[in-house]
């Protein structure tokens, strides 16, 4: 038909496209060079290991994923979740999957990350318990190591002190509480609602003119869930998008009057919220034991929240505190938004939900099973997203459990410190390190609300040390912006507050390091002579002699506490990780086009 001329040139033709399509093919298909991502690996019990995972990135027709265990394969799942139900008891375990897709000859990702996580020892433990505990007085170093003096303790010899001061202090058993606690929440996980209330979280259609949401103070990457500013920038910011050094609104003193505290951990907290504990339980202090669930009523500032609360949530639900303290920073003026227009804050808050768009519902469908927009479950969403936001794995407690390589010298000795006769244990005792009470020393006071704040005894909760080493800045005014300068003023509080407003430290501070001297007077206002005045009664009305409270530590003692501190923070918590990615919703707006998809100020997304 062609020819003779041309039945060569057709022949060379069909030959070149045996080897022109597979080329195509392998262009469309690349599975093998790709792999799932941020493989997460969660404890649910002694035997049980919650999965997580995202698909590889631009591959269609996924049939499956296989899922490894220590290098075996353990199981396949058509969903990127599994539980493997058959993990042995107090054993570490590495995980990674791999995903396949459909075809006579069946193509394999690459695996994905590993993670390694430390099951339970048992199932014994309820995880009612969070590992908070009050005792009275602190042991004595001579008494566990045979001498008082840190130094003349040889580094062979530090394992041997440290084992009987981790006897002494019970912490072994905190941590297994605190390890079934957390373990207890991330068997009731509910995948669909976290995914709800991380959208809701980073939502700025929350505040009322949509301008701020909950993340713009409390972002993930950030702090263990903070911001990084000693007092936080809530409404009307310049950059509504910008999060942290560098957000403002315009003015000298921001208008928000404390520090934004971290949200990792939140859910271990089970007896109060808030730096005044203005949400909490109904009980007295002598009535509830530190550190365990209670079912105890809740109480709020609003008698209308309480009564809901009460009223709609069981006593049993872990997250009722959580969603109880939801409440709040909507209705806070300088925060999210002004309720002074309606008839109640109660009121202003379901405006607020209602008020959420129709792209939306297919959300709140998949968390409940039906669009019905409310603020409880507004609350609830977000407060199962805060729940999953866990960190406890650090290298303090990975000594404690008995991998002696995981703390340095220096880090020993000022556990040991820490233990003794620095007295930090006389208030951040357990595995906890608070007893979620409210105490002193006073700190420095700044900002709007630099009088007479706190609760009514000008006192705020003591907080957790977890995490502590990436939460600066420190104090419920952020006037501290480095461990270092926190445990000095332990050392002699009534000369550090003295030195605190005698150098203006407040310009030193990064968020005031802009400002001139008449500037950052400004911002500590009146406050200088009130906390000076309070803590001169405070001093006449103690019988101790300034000799004894004046610790007096060495630059060697302070190096050594700031040490030990630092390793109280759970690697996993840190930006960039897998388990902080996943926290952080894809950058896309969000339903509404209203998410706070957060740069910093050199513009960079976190």
């Amino acid at each position: 038909m062609f020819g003779s001329y041309y039945r060569p040139l057709i022949r060379r033709l069909m030959l070149a496209a045996l080897f022109v399509v597979p080329t195509y093919v392998s262009a469309v298909t690349t599975i093998e060079s790709l792999s799932p991502e941020q493989l997460i690996a969660k404890v649910h019990s002694a035997t049980e290991v919650g999965l997580s995972w995202q698909a590889p990135a631009g591959v269609e027709d996924i049939t499956g994923y296989r899922v490894f265990r220590d290098g075996k394969r353990i199981g396949r799942t058509k969903v990127t979740f599994f539980v493997d139900t058959n993990a042995i008891p107090d054993a570490e375990h590495t995980y990674y999957v791999t995903a396949f897709t459909r075809g006579k000859n069946r193509v394999s990702s690459l695996p994905s990350n590993s993670d390694t996580i430390k099951t339970l020892s048992s199932d014994e433990n309820d995880g009612m318990r969070n590992g908070s505990i009050i005792r009275v007085g602190i042991a004595r170093l001579v008494d566990h190591c045979g001498t008082n003096d840190l130094n003349e303790i040889s580094d062979e010899a530090l394992d041997s002190c440290m084992d009987k001061l981790i006897d002494h202090y019970t912490l072994r058993q905190g941590l297994e509480d605190m390890q079934a606690y957390v373990a207890r929440y991330r068997r009731h996980e509910d995948a669909k609602l976290i995914a709800l209330g991380k959208r809701l979280f980073f939502s700025k259609a929350l505040s009322q003119n949509f301008d701020t949401s909950c993340a713009s103070c409390h972002h993930p990457a950030q702090g263990c869930g903070s911001d990084g500013l000693s007092l936080s920038i809530g409404v009307n910011a310049e950059n509504t998008d910008l999060m942290g050094l560098g957000r403002s609104d315009g003015a000298v003193v921001p208008s928000v009057g404390r520090n934004s505290p971290q949200i990792c951990n939140s859910a271990l907290w089970v007896d109060s919220m808030f730096w005044d504990q203005r949400v909490r339980l109904r009980e007295a202090n002598r009535d509830s034991e530190v550190g365990s669930v209670s079912t105890a009523d809740i109480q709020t500032p609003e008698i209308e929240v309480t009564r809901l609360m009460n009223a709609e949530v069981e006593n049993t639900d872990p997250l009722r505190l959580l969603m109880a303290q939801a409440h709040f920073p909507i209705t806070a003026s300088a925060e999210m938004g002004d309720p002074s227009g309606f008839d109640s804050p109660q009121a202003y808050r379901e405006f607020i939900a209602q008020r959420l768009s129709e792209q939306w519902k297919p959300h709140f469908s998949a968390a409940f099973g039906d669009d019905q927009i409310s603020f409880i479950r507004i609350a609830r969403a977000m407060s199962a997203y805060q729940a999953s936001f866990l960190f406890i794995d650090n290298p303090f407690f990975n000594y404690i459990e008995g991998r002696q390589d995981k703390l340095t010298a220096d880090e020993k000795r000022g556990a040991l410190f820490f233990y003794t006769g620095a007295g930090c244990a006389n208030c951040h005792d357990g595995v906890m390190f608070t007893p979620e009470r409210t105490r002193g020393p006073l700190y420095p006071q700044i900002g709007a609300h630099g009088i007479a704040n706190g609760n009514f005894k000008n006192q705020f909760r003591m907080p957790s040390l977890l995490n502590v080493g990436i939460t600066a800045p420190y104090g419920d005014k952020g006037v501290f912006a480095t461990l270092e300068r926190v445990i000095e003023h332990y050392s002699d509080v009534t000369g550090s507050l003295e030195r605190f407003y005698g150098e203006n430290e407040t310009c030193g501070l990064p968020q005031f390091q802009h400002l001139s001297a008449v500037q950052c007077e400004a911002v500590v206002g009146d406050a200088d002579d009130y906390v000076l005045a309070l803590n001169a009664q405070n001093r006449a009305a103690s019988d101790r002699s300034d000799e004894a409270i004046i610790r007096g530590f060495t630059l060697q003692q302070v190096s050594y506490l700031a040490a030990f501190l630092r390793a109280l923070t759970d690697p996993k918590a840190l930006a960039g990780s897998n388990e902080v990615n996943a926290l952080i919703p894809k950058r896309d707006g969000g339903p509404d086009g209203h998410q706070f998809d957060a740069i910093d100020e050199e513009g960079n997304t976190l």
